[in-house]
Formats: C-alpha cells, structure tokens, sequence
C-alpha cells in the first residue's frame, strides 16, 4: 500500500494578509516544488491570501476553529481538532509556522499522544514572550514575573524536535533566556524576494508628496498595531520640524481606531498637515523606493521584513533597537541608525542625521543581496530533506 503520509504540514490560523502567513506560504511552496507531499492546516480558511496558495499545496481546514470573537480564542477551539489530524493523518513534518501558533500546537500535539512519528517543529517568528509583555507596560518586567514567562514559554518550547530562529539574536534568547539546547535550535534569517521588489520598486506612483522632490518624506509601513508603535514616530515629528520640513506618510493596514488614534495624535500635536495615513496598499516598494527615510519604530520583531525591504529599496532606515534581529541587520549593515525604544527625541535626531546624511541606495542594495529569499527557502528545504531521510533510515 503506498504510503500518501504528508511530508510537511505547516500549521497556521487563517490566511490573513500578514509577515507570518506570507512566509507560511513561501515555505510550503519551496517544500512542493522539491517534490515534498506539502499541506497548509489552518483553522480557518479565509483570508486574502488564500489567492496565493502555492501550486502543489494541499489546504486542509482545520474544523473547531471558526468564530468571531478573535484568533486566540479561535485557536484554543480548534486545539482537540488539530490533535485529531495529528494523531489521524501524521504528517513526517508539523512545522508551527509563527509564534501566535505554538501554543495551540503544542497542546494539540500533546493530546494526540506526542506520535513519534511525527516531528514537531517550530519557526520562531517573534520576541519571546516577555519583551512584548515588558514593551506594553514600558518598562522592564519584574524579575519574578520575567521568570514565570520564561518558564512557560520554556515549557511550551520543549515540545518542540526543532525550533527556527529567524534571527541569531532571537536563536540566543531561545538558547540563553529560555535553556533550550543549542542542538535543537537552527537559524534561517527572514528573507525577501529581491526581483519582485526591484521590479515593484521601479512601478509609477501618484501621489503628490512622492513626486515633490522639494521635501522629504519619512515612511513607515505596517499593520497598524501597538507592536508597531507608529505613534511614537509621530511624536517625533515635531521635533523634525523645528530643524527642517518633512512629511510623514503610514503605509498599511488598520480598523478605523487605529487611524483615528494617528489621526487624532497628530492633530493634538499640530502637524496634522504633515502627516498622511494611507492605509494598505499591496505594492509598499514604490513608496519606500521614493521615501527619503524608512522608520521603524517597533517595540518588538522577529526579524523585520520591512527592513529588509527597505535596504532592498535602496532607501536607509531608522529604526528602535527592539529585540529581536533588528541590531543585527541595521548596524552590521551601515544602512541606517537605531536608537533605545522609546527615547523619541534620539528618534527625531537619528531622522534628521539621515535625512541631512550622503545616500548611497547601490550600497544598500548590495547588502540587501544577502537576504534572498530564495537563499533562505533553500535552506528550509535543506532542513527538510535531513529530516525526512533521517525519518526514513530509522523506518
């Protein structure tokens, strides 16, 4: 009888326009174009990146996890079912693709009765959790409180065969924070498709500050969410224009609460004719390629893709020097500035040294060039494949 097990089942929510889902896809499509039997299980199947299914990638509807009142709670319903296709259908590889999953994927695991043939892996995408907790409260947590976070999230990992860092920052706090073993702990950096964003980049653009080459415009891209923090890089502004005029344009997608507070901000503040929230817009490279500056004002990452994207762009950034990976890619780099989370005046000052500093996009660009995605999604397939023949020697 032939074996029709799953090679990879990588484990998602829904399919949401988000860092995490997009990635999802990236990865499952690299695991069918090299031959592997791929599945995507999410809970939800809706989502407008359900268009971008890779061919060759079964969706499998995860039952039990449909409702309206949020993706946590969505998730804890579709534990018992997700442990039912664990147990029912062993895929060789379950890989948790995002941190907002491992939890559920764990329990889930747990109650199929951890099936030895079943590898459980997964792809840290974010901060571990008590550096999102000590951001929200603005400062450091307790160390009692640090502690107790460490310890669950030490548990919740420990299920886990295999966990991908997506930066070696967040590979260290794994390994450091938490004592997780070095061996079981990988590196893959997030990566970013460099031709499709060159060609994007080069795509027309009309809005009227992008064309006015007169003043510089200070761009920050993403959901807008308190992760994010576009409110501080709206504070900031002021001081920007005590020195020299700027604009500032946000680039991405949020409820009518969200851009009300940005809104509201800014006219508290004066500078509402100096700010624009544009909300989503799915080609971002032809703003941020005309953009004088790129800000990324996050209080936590994984890895941020937009800066990355930035670099590929050409365009130098200023950026928090949040946990995770951020550091590492800025300041190894030269491409930009970054400075303590919160201090929103060395903000404003690292915007107008850039702003007033040499550009050198080839040079940026260049850097760039490490961080392909096609790079990366080979080395999840490399991972993939010595998993998978190890799997077999041991049948």
């Amino acid at each position: 009888m032939p074996d029709d097990r799953p090679d990879i089942a990588v484990l998602g929510y829904d399919l949401r326009m988000s860092g995490v889902v997009r990635n999802a896809l990236r990865i499952a499509g690299a695991a069918a174009d090299a031959g592997m039997r791929t599945e995507l299980w999410v809970a939800r199947g809706d989502g407008p990146l359900r268009n971008e299914l890779p061919t060759g990638v079964k969706l499998r509807e995860i039952s039990g996890g449909s409702t309206d009142r949020g993706r946590t709670i969505g998730l804890a319903r579709s534990i018992p079912a997700l442990a039912a296709q664990l147990k029912s259908v062993r895929p060789r590889i379950a890989l948790s693709s995002g941190n907002h999953m491992h939890f559920a994927a764990s329990l889930a695991y747990r109650l199929a009765g951890r099936p030895a043939d079943v590898a459980l892996w997964a792809r840290a995408s974010n901060a571990t959790l008590k550096h999102p907790l000590g951001a929200y409260l603005g400062r450091p947590l307790p160390a009692g409180m640090g502690r107790a976070i460490d310890s669950i999230n030490r548990s919740q990992y420990s299920t886990f065969a295999r966990i991908i860092a997506v930066s070696h920052e967040l590979g260290r706090n794994l390994t450091g924070e938490l004592g997780l073993p070095a061996g079981r702990v990988t590196v893959i950096p997030n990566g970013v498709a460099l031709a499709s964003i060159t060609q994007q980049a080069d795509e027309p653009l009309n809005h009227p500050w992008m064309l006015d080459e007169a003043v510089p415009v200070i761009l920050c891209v993403g959901r807008l969410s308190r992760q994010k923090n576009f409110p501080d890089l709206i504070r900031a502004l002021p001081h920007v224009l005590k020195q020299r005029q700027a604009r500032l344009v946000v680039l991405g997608p949020g409820n009518d609460a969200a851009v009300a507070e940005l809104t509201g901000l800014a006219k508290g503040l004066g500078v509402t004719d100096q700010v624009r929230v544009e909300g989503f817009d799915p080609n971002p490279f032809c703003w941020i390629a005309r953009a004088t500056v790129l800000a990324v004002p996050s209080l936590w990452e994984g890895s941020s893709n937009v800066v990355i994207e930035g670099l590929a762009c050409g365009t130098p950034v200023v950026t928090y020097r949040c946990p995770t990976g951020i550091a590492e890619v800025v300041e190894t780099s030269g491409a930009g500035r970054t400075v303590a989370p919160g201090d929103v005046a060395a903000f404003a000052a690292a915007i107008i040294d850039t702003l007033d500093g040499p550009r050198d996009p080839q040079r940026l660009k260049n850097y760039a060039s490490a961080f392909d995605l096609a790079q990366t999604l080979r080395l999840y397939v490399a991972e993939f494949r010595a998993e998978l023949d190890n799997q077999r020697q041991e049948a």
